[in-house]
């Protein structure tokens, strides 16, 4: 019964009302015969499902935009949401569970190998938590596997919004003061960098795991992942929570390691806001990234 009015219409909290509710953080969307019957791209290059792994504490509002876009650029398209939290972040343990639920959807969806001139699977992931949260399923995927069950995901397109980053102090505490106001941040500054300092030294003696940096090593090195197709990052020197020379230097592995990166970097757009930036560039990235009409870097 899911419809683009449907999702058009939802406002606030309730902006993703439409879309069926799997897990706490996981939820998806599935369109009716009607929905499927035009696209603004042309039906060839219609993913069968689109995956959005949102930014850590994304309100629904702001993750709406996106999915509703994709609703009437592939009306054919399921589209499965993942989302994250702070509490995904500082204790990764949480992420298993849900994402678990997720692979399920996709090996429900794929139930055979797949072979198609048009990558089947569209990846959308924003910042750490997006990045985290595809980390995972690559994980979680491979061990559902059965006997005779492919161990990696279909072959896919792989959007990266302001990820992956690498842990540093400055970040870290830019991170975690993005919900407070100047005076908040003012006064929660020596606390916050307090934390961040320790939480580097205890990374250092291998007390607690860098999970940013297994995220984003998992992009190109988990075997889950070896079967993407093409991959586009989606970055600015300006975002203040992801240094743009991580993301570039992450592409520059991906391509050592037989992946096919392209780079498109924005100027003057903040953290998870390059849509807002340019909109019209931002969507024909992701039209050409599922056509293969762009060079990779």
């Amino acid at each position: 019964m899911s419809s683009v009015t449907t999702a058009a219409s939802a406002t606030g909290a309730n902006a993703v009302c439409f879309m069926e509710i799997l897990d706490p953080f996981v939820s998806l969307y599935q369109p009716s015969e009607a929905s499927s019957s035009s696209s603004s791209y042309g039906a060839g290059h219609q993913p069968r499902l689109i995956i959005i792994a949102s930014w850590t504490g994304a309100r629904s509002v702001h993750i709406a935009k996106y999915i509703i876009k994709y609703q009437a650029l592939y009306p054919a398209s399921q589209i499965l949401l993942l989302r994250s939290t702070m509490n995904h972040i500082i204790r990764p343990s949480l992420i298993g569970p849900s994402i678990k639920c997720a692979a399920s959807v996709v090996r429900s969806t794929f139930p055979t190998v797949t072979s198609s001139a048009s990558p089947p699977l569209l990846i959308h992931m924003f910042s750490n938590g997006g990045s985290s949260s595809i980390a995972n399923l690559y994980e979680q995927y491979r061990i559902m596997a059965g006997p005779d069950d492919e161990k990696q995901l279909p072959p896919h397109v792989t959007i990266f919004d302001s990820c992956p980053g690498v842990y540093s102090i400055t970040h870290a505490v830019a991170f975690v003061s993005v919900s407070l106001s100047s005076v908040q941040q003012l006064i929660a500054a020596p606390i916050l960098y307090a934390w961040a300092v320790v939480w580097s030294a205890f990374m250092a003696l291998g007390l607690l795991p860098d999970s940013l940096g297994d995220w984003g090593k998992a992009h190109n090195n988990d075997p889950g992942n070896k079967a993407e197709i093409r991959r586009v990052y989606i970055y600015s020197p300006s975002d203040a929570l992801i240094d743009y020379r991580a993301v570039e230097t992450h592409a520059a592995d991906a391509k050592t390691k037989g992946f096919s990166p392209k780079l498109e970097k924005y100027e003057g757009s903040a953290h998870v806001a390059h849509l807002r930036k340019d909109e019209k560039r931002y969507w024909e990235i992701v039209r050409r990234s599922m056509e293969g009409s762009v060079a990779p870097a």
